[in-house]
């Protein structure tokens, strides 16, 4: 979704703007609250669902699953419409029919729907999930109801076109009197296993939705309105001829009323501007034209009726309300379960939608899936809370001074996110997490960030003890944090995205030898002898060499650990950046005593900072899986002597050969060089019973595949009998490394679903790196 959901429907009533009818303008523009009354508050927003290729805002609407249960559920409701069809077609045929087969799929089909609105409410938390519901449901009901009504009237056309209508009007009735039953029987059994109680303004919702009763029997509103006059005669009972003759005489009389009185239109004008430019047939539509009829005193003034007068207004009230449901259903996108990727048709096209939507499944627990893909980018200044502290001990100017020089800070923040349409998630002590869709806008935010940063810090910026970064494509949970029965919603985000980000941040480490000391000395042992035990590490600089020359960088410890005083990217972040980035400027140069690969945030010519990235290595992070991480820094302008290198270079291979045979590693990184991937996976089948099929590839959690998958020959010299495969490919983990790296060369390779090898006989899989943890 957007940072901004004010006028998402608004907005797709403008776009719908050549279909409408009733929706004056400035109703189009809001005013059509007035018409829900208390329900407008629950009355569903599209979200803006995004391309696969661009990440670009493609479309607003409410992506729907056609899970196989959700088309279970709808033939269900397909037979039920056809039965009920069937039923009052013998009725006005005055044949013989029994009702026993009708009472008990209606029996069911309340069912049906009590329990995915039980669903719904469930797990609603302002998410208006029973209204987009309602709002499918009605849509459904009103396509199947028209298919069987159009094949009624060729099979039978001696009923004729009035019966017909009335046909439809009392089956729509009949299944809104359904949906009704269904969300009673719902609500009665979350008060007693919940004790959920929807809002007003939900309740408000459905029962305008059940009582308005157009919106179960019509699709929308076509030129002539003949869907008004279906519903006069359909479900009113009101001779629609008559009707039209009268609105048509009075329509004529209003205009010659316009012609004789100028002041007329003046007066109208005052209580409603739009009103007087409406065309003729909709005049009587209009409140402000009936409400003036009543008390105009010229003697040319029809006069209406109080039935009429009613009935118009009643009209005019529920079509305006059809009209904004009726837009919003049109944005309701079919996406097939099928596929690793979420296809749909726009327009007459199949478009491909970015693997972070969320399609909406009423039929699975929970109806939005909480799992959400998305890069993340966490910054944390250095050292605040103690930097706070001092500014407070010299004084209340002081103080000042340092917060006003903060909301600064975070004013360029704030522009910075506004520009690359980052989404703020939330506040982490002295930092901020932050979301999006996009790799490259996250990267180049990265960028500019760290330079806003590094030019405050030579403007005397108070808090100048270094600036954390990392950034990370991961997988994360939106957790609610308010009551199931609420209006807006609020959500969290939570998961291993989140807590990645957070341990590459933390900086912890260097912080070891004097959580040591205080664990001693709080356990009774004498402070002299225990500052004397650890003296000979207390002062070690702790700092690879590579980094001295830097105030701020990242780098390994010698226990594995990460050291970030600057800013660290993901290996998995940095595929993703190469694969939407495609005109990435690329380059290569010195500085620090260290070979950099340069990436440019900014067209040749413009004067635009560059980013440059070496590997680290593979890190072993607290409660996580080890993972190889790339170091990011940021120059004003490349480095002298940099070279410019072929458009499309591979990222990953030309950051490995920067960094050379000998490993320019510090610490512990030398020994991380010979270890593998920690999602390097082996995994092999039996095609028979003595040849085995052998698959090495990257395993991806979120997809539950090999990813840059290779069919391998394996044969397994040197294994014992009674020994697992595990243990002979841990042991050679370095050379099947190696192999792998060597086929990444010449090709990507493919994705093999695990899901569909795990049925095959003599399935086994293994990570290389930690076979104990393996997917299973």
């Amino acid at each position: 979704m957007p940072e901004k959901t004010a006028g998402l429907i608004e907005q797709a009533l403008a776009q719908a703007a050549p279909q409408v009818v009733f929706l004056t303008p400035a109703e189009r523009a809001g005013r059509w609250r007035e018409a829900f009354g208390a329900a407008a508050a629950r009355v569903p927003q599209p979200y803006w669902l995004y391309s696969g290729a661009d990440q670009s805002p493609l479309v607003l609407g409410f992506p729907l699953q056609l899970s196989p249960r959700w088309e279970e559920f709808g033939r269900d409701l397909g037979r039920l419409i056809d039965a009920e069809i069937a039923y009052r077609r013998a009725m006005a045929q005055q044949a013989e029919v029994s009702k026993a087969a009708l009472v008990e799929l209606r029996r069911l089909m309340v069912g049906r729907i009590a329990e995915t609105l039980e669903n719904s409410y469930l797990h609603d938390y302002g998410q208006r999930l029973p209204e987009v519901f309602l709002l499918v449901l009605t849509r459904e009901v009103a396509e199947r109801l028209r298919a069987a009504t159009r094949a009624l009237a060729a099979a039978a056309p001696e009923l004729g076109a009035r019966a017909i209508e009335e046909i439809r009007y009392a089956t729509a009735q009949r299944l809104g009197d359904v949906a009704h039953r269904a969300r009673t029987q719902a609500l009665d059994r979350l008060r007693q296993a919940e004790a959920l109680e929807p809002t007003a303004a939900s309740r408000a919702f459905a029962e305008l939705v059940r009582d308005d009763i157009v919106p179960f029997a019509e699709l929308h509103l076509g030129t002539g309105l003949p869907e008004v006059t279906a519903y006069l005669q359909g479900h009113l009972r009101i001779d629609a001829g008559r009707f039209r003759t009268t609105f048509r005489t009075t329509t004529d009389q209003i205009q010659a009323l316009r012609g004789l009185d100028p002041a007329f239109d003046r007066v109208l004008a005052a209580i409603d501007p739009e009103a007087p430019a409406l065309p003729a047939d909709r005049l009587l539509f209009s409140a402000a034209v009936l409400d003036l009829l009543d008390i105009w005193p010229h003697p040319a003034t029809p006069r209406l009726s109080a039935d009429l007068h009613r009935l118009l207004a009643d009209v005019a009230r529920r079509f305006k309300r059809f009209e904004v449901l009726s837009a919003l259903r049109e944005r309701v996108v079919a996406i097939p379960d099928r596929g690793p990727h979420i296809l749909t048709q726009l327009q007459g096209r199949t478009v491909q939608l970015s693997d972070t939507t969320r399609p909406f499944d009423f039929t699975s627990p929970g109806v939005l899936s909480s799992v959400v893909r998305r890069y993340g980018l966490l910054y944390d200044l250095v050292e605040f809370t103690q930097l706070i502290e001092e500014h407070r001990r010299r004084g209340r100017a002081t103080e000042e001074q340092a917060m006003r020089q903060m909301v600064r800070f975070l004013g360029h923040v704030e522009e910075i996110r506004a520009r690359h349409r980052l989404k703020f998630e939330k506040f982490l002590g002295d930092g901020a997490f932050y979301s999006a869709r996009s790799a490259r806008a996250v990267f180049l935010a990265a960028a500019e960030l760290r330079a806003v940063y590094e030019r405050m810090r030579r403007e005397r910026f108070p808090f100048d003890r270094g600036l954390r970064l990392a950034v990370n494509v991961g997988t994360y949970h939106l957790l609610p944090m308010v009551a199931a029965a609420v209006d807006r919603p609020h959500l969290e985000f939570f998961g291993h995205g989140l807590v990645e980000l957070v341990r590459l941040t933390t900086g912890k480490t260097t912080h070891e030898v004097e959580d040591i000391a205080d664990f001693l000395i709080a356990n009774g042992y004498d402070f002299q002898r225990v500052l004397e035990f650890l003296e000979p590490v207390r002062h070690a600089n702790r700092f690879a060499a590579i980094t001295k020359d830097r105030p701020y960088a990242a780098f390994i410890a010698e226990n594995g650990e990460l050291v970030n005083l600057g800013g660290v990217v993901t290996e998995s972040f940095l595929r993703d950046l190469e694969a939407e980035w495609g005109d990435l400027g690329v380059a290569e140069g010195e500085a620090f005593g260290v070979r950099w690969l340069l990436l440019a945030t900014a067209p040749p010519g413009d004067a635009a900072p560059w980013v440059g990235l070496r590997i680290l290595g593979i890190a072993r992070l607290k409660g996580l899986e080890p993972m190889s991480l790339i170091e990011t820094v940021v120059f004003e302008q490349a480095p002298p002597g940099s070279l410019p290198l072929p458009p499309g270079s591979p990222l990953q291979e030309t950051l490995q050969r920067l960094r050379g045979p000998g490993g320019e590693a510090e610490g512990a990184e030398a020994e991380a060089q010979t270890e593998v991937d920690p999602r390097l996976c082996v995994v092999s089948v039996l095609e028979d019973e003595t040849t085995r099929t052998w698959y090495i590839g990257r395993f991806e959690d979120e997809l539950a595949a090999l990813a840059n998958a290779f069919r391998v020959k394996l044969t397994p010299v040197g294994l014992k009998d009674g020994e697992p495969f595990e243990a002979w490919l841990f042991q050679r983990r370095g050379d099947l490394g190696k192999l792998y790296h060597g086929l990444r060369r010449h090709s990507l390779g493919a994705t093999v679903p695990l899901e569909d090898l795990r049925r095959r006989d003599g399935y086994f899989t293994c990570l290389l790196a930690a076979p104990h943890r393996s997917p299973r």
